[in-house]
């Protein structure tokens, strides 16, 4: 998205997908003319009101279309049509069905509202449509804009791509929200929007006043009237919460250092090394110095293939997984110089969505690599144990471990020694998900089940999994009829949206307290939300299962990688290109460091044969749990090849009296009714310390198992 004379072009498709880059950040104004509030009624209406009585870009105007484009098996949206690569309204292009088109002035369009797109062309179905607008900015400042779709959205700003995601949903306001660099001038807007079947939507306005160029006098009254309610604001405003416990430093690069990154690991020197998804990899030393002169960033080696994880052995040599192999790199004379595969026998088809991640060590020396399935023409395992987990033995050889992944980015071990993986929302992926992986076991994606004849499973797994059969069985109650046996379920599910959207590589807290109150708990990067979450764990019968909770937000690009650091402080890797992120920056490295001071938590939630026990960090008021302190809802996901799943069957659930402990930081909450399959959503309402200390995150998504016997 971009800014001075801005055009807007919006591209249409029925699938969504990510954005890559940011534009730099500009310096904030005064207010530009002295203007006035304008309440009509609903904040969408009212801030574009408003932000014409300041002189400023109201986005309202001449608005252009282009289409339609082909969105046949959803492959428009990841085509880039010409009007991707440069706008002219003069120009004609081929479209659907080989039909001649060209940039007409849209003049139904209308902001603040959601629009029907069904109407160009008398198209129905698999269809891509473009929105183009442009406008004048009298000076540099930063802007919210809002948007919804349906299906998917693509969205540029002055020539980069700042959203590129593939939903499938009904249209509507605050879905995706951007904060772009206007600059003084021209500025562009171009919008995206594919379409399958159904409903052809998008909605489009911008979503607040700019901070500092709009008074704050006037900011305030639109919040009073119309409060907030998207997810960027909230998680901005949650940020300002968070930062009073955990601060985030920011590693400054150099002007070379393109630092998309794709794996971090600490050598026993101290000195950070970070992989990335351009193929390089660079050393960071003193990276957890407050004095951020202190740090030096450099080339450490290049030439490599898309390096989406490492491992550190010593501060000689590092493990690098590339897309297609696990090499071994060793340093000589501080310069590294050898470069030696370690195991290259799984396949690479040439597939984008082909990624590999890892690798995750175990004491005796084995590496687990999980591998991505591919995207084109539906997801699909077109090579070799795509769809996987293996595992590389130190001599190199490969053995199939698990199968039914999608897109695991992130594989790592518990200080327990066990093996867990995050997934990503897709097909036959309900929402992001955290597994504990075992050997042999299937995990829900059916494209790998092709490699099941050439495994060690051959044989071994029931028919109807090996030969590849779907099932989308669905009773009247909505549950699944046809799951396969032995299909595990994951110990974490992420609401889609409320605990982010692409799920990155799980850590452990073994700081020993250096971190917080969190020791032995596991903090999972969401690469769309730009965000870091927590998971607190426990074993029922056997099965691990536990609740799930926001930590920390507000960061400036898409988390990727994690990873502690000696100091106690945890070290967050980020990437943004094609694959999209709040924030506004493309790539970056950022620190979080415990500041002290302990927050008011949930510290985790542990199921009992009642309902579910609260344990906090700091003693509960007795004097602030009022007749209902805490809310408990629910719902599950139905098992099916569709693209993600709603959340489904929701219900709000009976509430007992609830009982504090004598310590007062255990609150037990009676809940009638428990159910394996389903998650638990506990909300709190009021409760505070005895001086009045609010729950930072009075939310907590208990994944439920088993049931206490």
């Amino acid at each position: 998205m971009r800014v001075l004379r801005l055009t807007v072009f919006v591209m249409l498709v029925a699938s969504v997908a990510m954005t890559p880059a940011a534009a730099p950040q500009a310096k904030t104004p005064a207010p530009i003319q002295q203007g006035e509030y304008v309440n009509k009624g609903n904040r969408a209406d009212s801030v574009r009101a408003t932000l014409t009585t300041h002189g400023l870009p109201n986005f309202e105007g001449k608005w252009y279309y282009v289409g339609p484009f082909d969105n046949t098996n959803d492959n428009g949206f990841e085509t880039e049509y010409p009007p991707e690569k440069k706008v002219d309204l003069k120009a004609f292009y081929t479209g659907k069905a080989g039909e001649k088109i060209g940039w007409e002035e849209f003049k139904g369009f209308t902001l603040g509202k959601v629009v029907d797109l069904r109407k160009f062309g008398n198209v129905k179905t698999n269809a891509a449509i473009y929105l183009y607008h442009t406008f004048e900015a009298p000076a540099a400042y930063k802007q919210l804009l809002s948007f919804g779709s349906d299906d998917t959205l693509t969205v540029y700003f002055n020539g980069k791509r700042l959203i590129h995601e593939k939903h499938s949903r009904a249209a509507g306001p605050d879905q995706d929200i951007v904060d772009v660099d206007v600059k003084k001038g021209t500025n562009e807007l171009l919008i995206k929007v594919c379409q399958g079947q159904g409903e052809w939507e998008v909605y489009f306005s911008p979503g607040d006043l700019p901070k500092g160029v709009v008074p704050e006098t006037i900011r305030k009254r639109l919040e009073r009237d119309f409060p907030p309610g998207n997810v960027v604001a909230n998680m901005n405003q949650a940020a300002m919460g968070e930062a009073k416990f955990y601060k985030v430093n920011t590693i400054q690069l150099p002007p070379d250092c393109v630092l998309e990154v794709g794996g971090l690991g600490f050598r026993p020197d101290g000195k950070l090394l970070a992989c990335t998804r351009r193929g390089e990899i660079w050393m960071v030393e003193n990276p957890t110095s407050d004095s951020l002169g202190d740090v030096k960033v450099t080339k450490y080696a290049g030439g490599l293939h898309e390096a989406l994880g490492l491992w550190v052995k010593d501060n000689d040599t590092v493990y690098v997984v590339q897309r297609p192999e696990l090499t071994k790199i060793v340093e000589k004379d501080g310069v590294a110089s050898e470069f030696s595969t370690v195991c290259d026998k799984w396949g690479v088809s040439g597939d984008y969505h082909e990624f590999a991640f890892g690798p995750a060590r175990d004491k005796a020396g084995n590496f687990f690599i999980t591998l991505n399935v591919g995207f084109g023409g539906g997801h699909q395992a077109k090579a070799a144990w795509r769809g996987w987990c293996v595992k590389v033995h130190p001599d190199g050889k490969l053995e199939p471990w698990a199968y039914g992944l999608r897109s695991p980015n992130g594989i790592n071990f518990s200080p327990e020694g066990e093996l867990f993986y995050c997934d990503n929302q897709g097909e036959w992926v309900a929402t992001n998900k955290m597994h504990h992986i075992k050997q042999g076991k299937f995990y829900g994606h059916q494209a790998g089940l092709r490699w099941v004849k050439d495994s060690p499973f051959a044989g071994k797994v029931p028919d109807k999994v090996a030969s590849g059969i779907r099932y989308d069985g669905v009773d009247k109650n909505g549950n699944q009829t046809d799951i396969y046996p032995d299909f595990d379920p994951p110990c974490i599910w992420f609401p889609y949206g409320r605990m982010g959207k692409s799920a990155s590589e799980p850590v452990w807290d073994t700081t020993g307290g250096k971190f917080g109150p969190f020791t032995g708990q596991a903090f999972v990067g969401d690469q769309t939300n730009s965000n870091v979450m927590r998971v607190a764990l426990e074993k029922v019968n056997g099965v691990y299962q536990g609740a799930c909770f926001p930590f920390r937000s507000g960061l400036q690009c898409g988390v990727n990688r994690l990873c502690f650091a000696p100091d106690g402080s945890l070290m967050v890797g980020q990437t943004n290109r094609g694959w999209g992120s709040l924030g506004g920056k493309p790539y970056g490295l950022q620190r979080i460091a415990y500041e002290g001071k302990e927050p008011f938590e949930i510290h985790h939630v542990t199921l009992t044969k009642d309902g579910f026990d609260l344990v906090f960090t700091k003693p509960v008021s007795v004097e602030s749990i009022g007749l209902k302190p805490v809310s408990v809802s629910s719902f599950t996901y139905i098992y099916k090849s569709d693209y993600g799943c709603p959340e489904t069957d929701a219900r709000f659930e009976m509430v007992g009296k609830v009982k504090l402990s004598n310590d007062g930081k255990t609150l037990s909450v009676p809940v009638g009714g428990l159910k394996k399959g389903r998650v638990y959503e506990i909300r709190l309402d009021g409760i505070t310390t005895a001086d009045g200390e609010k729950v930072l995150h009075p939310e907590a998504y208990y994944t439920l198992n088993e049931l206490v016997k």
